[in-house]
């Protein structure tokens, strides 16, 4: 598997890292550690040296799984990361307590990372200051060499945290369905942070079958789930993606499609995106989601369901678009459009809403 520098950061990363959170269980919800133990250190004997945790994966056993499987594994081979969520407002003392905690279940002396979980920038300003007083501590003490942040805010707030210069490495959510965080990516990736994205195949979408999306690549494939590996590695201020396996055919694909040797050039992936337009045009519906069409006046929520639609028709999830059609609330759906036109006329991509509003509720609610 292809090695790169992971930012100003000592390490050289695999560029697949393992998010582990999805390990297979006992009926009791249990990790199930016959399993889990041999799909771990396969992985980490086939490239993937980058293992990723939190102190409340997997109901507490994440940390445990790792040390188990890496126990008799020279601790140079791998690199080791987990979090703590300071929105629980933790002092310094059950940072503390949680460190020592991981520590003992991954057996090991020290962290490679250690990151603050699921941040906001409000939050961090309210709450972060125990973490990076401890951290500055556990460095001095040997017992993390870097600490990091993952993050679910708005980018424009992500951009914050990255030029604080108080992190050495992020972790955020990006893949084919969702680029949102791409600048904040190229930023980070410039100011010497180790890139880590979360969600590659699209919280597992990604890893089931689908013809369609396959068709549209433009290198051959055997998966979607190697189609969106070779699209996030394709992104070169990218380091590692962390991918959530849950089985031993799950890891050995993704090492194959992360280690493959045709992968995406910057050509093969505007030749994807330019596919992706093309399509969502024959619709007819190319939105941007821009929201200038909101407020509605009877709170349809237009952006919400086109990308749903798109996702059906484009790249060929139906079951998951209807599924999060029905998660929407009824006011919220296509069939309580009154045809005002008002979004019509705020649209700057001049979509005939009304008219796909009629399209949507028939294919969704019928």
């Amino acid at each position: 598997m292809q090695t790169v520098n992971f930012g100003n950061t000592h390490y050289k990363v695999g560029r697949l890292g393992f998010g582990v959170m999805r390990l297979p269980t006992l009926a009791n919800g249990r990790v199930n550690f016959e399993l889990s133990t041999p799909m771990l250190r396969y992985a980490v004997e086939h490239g993937v040296n980058f293992l990723d945790s939190h102190h409340t994966y997997q109901n507490g056993e994440s940390e445990e799984a790792i040390g188990r499987a890496v126990r008799d594994i020279p601790r140079e081979k791998v690199i080791l990361q987990t979090k703590i969520g300071m929105y629980n407002k933790y002092d310094e003392d059950d940072c503390r307590r949680l460190l020592n905690q991981a520590l003992k279940k991954m057996k090991t002396g020290y962290l490679d990372f250690y990151f603050t979980h699921s941040v906001n920038l409000e939050d961090h300003l309210k709450y972060g200051k125990p973490f990076l007083r401890f951290t500055e501590k556990a460095k001095r003490e040997g017992l993390i060499r870097y600490r990091g942040f993952s993050s679910h805010d708005k980018p424009e707030n992500i951009k914050k945290l990255i030029l604080s210069g108080e992190f050495s490495a992020m972790l955020v959510q990006y893949n084919i369905l969702d680029r949102s965080n791409e600048e904040v990516i190229a930023l980070a990736c410039e100011k010497g942070l180790g890139v880590e994205v979360m969600g590659p195949l699209a919280g597992g979408m990604l890893g089931f079958p689908n013809k369609k999306i396959r068709e549209y690549s433009p290198v051959k494939v055997k998966s979607a789930s190697e189609l969106a590996l070779k699209f996030v590695l394709a992104n070169h201020s990218v380091h590692v993606a962390l991918s959530g396996m849950s089985t031993l055919q799950q890891a050995t694909e993704n090492i194959a499609g992360a280690s493959s040797d045709s992968q995406f050039s910057r050509e093969d992936v505007n030749k994807l995106d330019q596919t992706f337009e093309d399509q969502k045009k024959l619709l007819n519906l190319y939105c941007t989601g821009c929201r200038y069409c909101l407020p509605c006046p009877n709170k349809v929520n237009i952006p919400a369901i086109f990308r749903l639609y798109n996702l059906a028709l484009v790249y060929g999830f139906t079951e998951k678009a209807k599924k999060g059609y029905r998660t929407l609330n009824p006011e919220e759906r296509a069939s309580r459009c009154l045809e005002c036109g008002k979004c019509e006329e705020k649209c700057p991509q001049r979509i005939p809403i009304r008219e796909k509003l009629k399209e949507v509720r028939d294919y969704f609610e019928k």
